[in-house]
């Protein structure tokens, strides 16, 4: 049993372990009974400090200075905002500072706590117990969702399976009837056979009969049937059916029997969405000034990204990847220049390329299942999409991952949004009625995030670009000018999006300027053979890459501030 304290909780002297407890040293801590007190003092008086062991609890244990160690803090240095002994206040480290007293910052403290204390007792943490309640009812209520549209897909499987009962049934009603037709037709034509078989073998007894018998009048009175019963029957031809069965197309099939659209997972600040980009108001330059053209020596390039400080990512078609420094190679008067190689690597394919807010490069060789990650230190694989081929990818503002990519028989095309662990946040592929977004086939496909948040995709094969809000939601579809719908000419083969959230698409022939509503603004004036990728750097200056590898840098407007 514990001598220190009795059943009714009485403290006894942690020295004598005797007498109960009289006094507290608020510095060790150790409880002391009055007899004990001078021994535990012995060693050094100042080091201690003793309190009325009822009032422990209301006397103030003032802290040792860090400085002056055998002194106490009373005040407290507003500059330095920390606690001050009386020798620190003489000297020259709080010259001129202005100080308090200790026990009054001690109350201002204990009132902050004690305030801070009762917000989070009676706001804070109620709010967070509401928000986890929420919670788990959505928990709840995501698995009931999900229970519903499970069955919501296998009523439809019964729905499926009740018509192909039907059909069959029918086929089988049908091929019964035909069978009982036939059979019906052969059974009558047997009998007629028959008979005739049988008016033969009479004629034949008749005739054998006649043979035998002596009477003259009978065989007189014969008469040849021969040229009757010799004439064979009419052949009956009886053509059984069959069953042609018609190929299964499977993404029909799919299509007909629905999809499911809607996913997506979604981050909320305070009840809103996150803010997105400022849009900076900017005017367009009579004619864009050409800053520099740099020659690349990649034919035909896939894809361009800006990285930072004058550094470019060039891809070319046949695998070939670069970082070119341009910064250093501007140029007033336009020259062509040869640029700074700072890096090069060689794929087994056309690769797609994006550049991450910390300069990371995020890459993937198109029509393959995987997309890498390349640090400084390391290259790894970022993300697997299985049965699914990328087509093109871009980084978002807030630095998640849009995949746009096909399936394997180049059907279907969808557009993913990862986040930066990397899960699946969002699956953009249909519309509200359940028709495709964007169009099957391997042409070129180009995704961007406009400043807005809406997301822009360069659809070659639609010859369009097709514009979504966030949520995936279509906004709407850019055709082209009225002309360029007239020749059938417009084919985006690359994209780009400023800081005014304009969308500038290239087609091979001219850039179009478009606003965020998908008005056609104006062409870029500038001459460029074949302009193909486009990118932007931090200051809105243009890189247009063209079929034979040279970018011209180029600015095409000016931001009024």
């Amino acid at each position: 049993m514990n001598r220190r304290t009795t059943a009714q909780d009485v403290y006894r002297c942690e020295l004598c372990d005797e007498n109960m407890v009289d006094m507290l040293c608020v510095v060790c801590p150790r409880k002391l009974c009055k007899s004990c007190v001078g021994n535990h003092l012995d060693d050094d008086p100042n080091k201690h400090k003793l309190v009325k062991f009822q009032d422990r609890n209301t006397t103030l244990v003032l802290p040792t200075c860090p400085t002056h160690s055998s002194e106490r803090c009373k005040n407290y240095c507003q500059e330095c905002d920390n606690a001050v002994c009386p020798s620190c206040i003489s000297s020259d480290s709080h010259k001129k500072h202005t100080f308090l007293k200790i026990s009054e910052v001690f109350e201002k403290k204990k009132e902050k706590i004690n305030s801070d204390t009762k917000e989070l007792d009676e706001i804070v943490f109620p709010s967070y117990t509401t928000i986890v309640q929420k919670e788990e009812s959505d928990a709840a209520k995501l698995e009931e969702d999900y229970k519903s549209l499970k069955q919501s897909i296998e009523n439809q499987r019964t729905k499926w399976h009740d018509e192909i009962d039907k059909i069959v049934n029918m086929l089988q009603d049908e091929t019964d009837k035909m069978r009982e037709t036939q059979l019906k037709a052969l059974k009558k034509h047997l009998q007629k056979v028959k008979n005739l078989r049988t008016e033969i073998q009479e004629a034949i007894k008749s005739n054998k009969d006649i043979l035998h018998s002596p009477n003259v009048t009978e065989t007189l009175s014969y008469k040849s049937r021969n040229s009757a019963l010799k004439r064979l029957p009419k052949k009956l031809e009886l053509s059984t059916p069959k069953f042609i069965s018609q190929p299964i197309n499977k993404d029909l099939i799919a299509k007909m029997f629905g999809v499911v659209l809607g996913f997506s997972i979604s981050e909320h600040t305070e009840g809103y969405e996150e803010n997105t980009q400022p849009i900076r108001e900017k005017r367009f330059l009579d004619k864009p000034e050409i800053q520099s053209v740099l020659e690349t020596e990649i034919k035909c390039p896939d894809k361009v990204a800006y990285q930072s400080k004058g550094k470019l990512w060039i891809a070319g078609n046949e695998g070939s990847l670069k970082l070119f420094q341009c910064d250093a190679l501007q140029s007033e008067s336009g020259a062509t220049r040869s640029c700074l190689t700072l890096k090069h690597v060689i794929f087994e394919g056309p690769t797609d390329i994006a550049v991450t807010t910390t300069g990371d490069l995020i890459y993937g060789i198109k029509l393959k299942n995987t997309v890498f990650k390349s640090t400084k230190d390391k290259t790894q694989v970022m993300i697997n999409l299985h049965d699914w081929k990328l087509l093109s990818l871009c980084i978002t503002a807030f630095g998640e991952l849009l995949v746009c990519m096909t399936d394997e028989r180049k059907y279907r095309c969808r557009v993913v949004r990862f986040n930066q662990d990397p899960e699946i946040m969002q699956i953009i592929q249909y519309d509200h009625q359940g028709e495709s977004l964007y169009t099957s086939g391997m042409l070129s496909k180009y995704i961007e995030e406009n400043r807005n948040g809406d997301i822009c995709l360069a659809d070659c094969d639609a010859g369009a670009v097709v514009v979504t809000d966030k949520a995936g939601k279509l906004r709407f579809r850019y055709v082209g000018t009225i002309s360029s719908q007239k020749s059938d000419q417009f084919c985006p083969v690359g994209i780009a999006t400023d800081s005014m959230a304009q969308i500038l698409v290239s087609d091979s022939l001219k850039v179009h300027i478009v606003d965020n509503n998908g008005q056609f603004l104006r062409f870029l004036d500038i001459v460029c053979s074949n302009p193909m990728r486009l990118a932007l750097d931090e200051g809105d200056n243009l890189f247009i890459a063209d079929t034979h590898g040279n970018v011209k840098m180029a600015q095409h407007g000016q931001h009024i501030d």
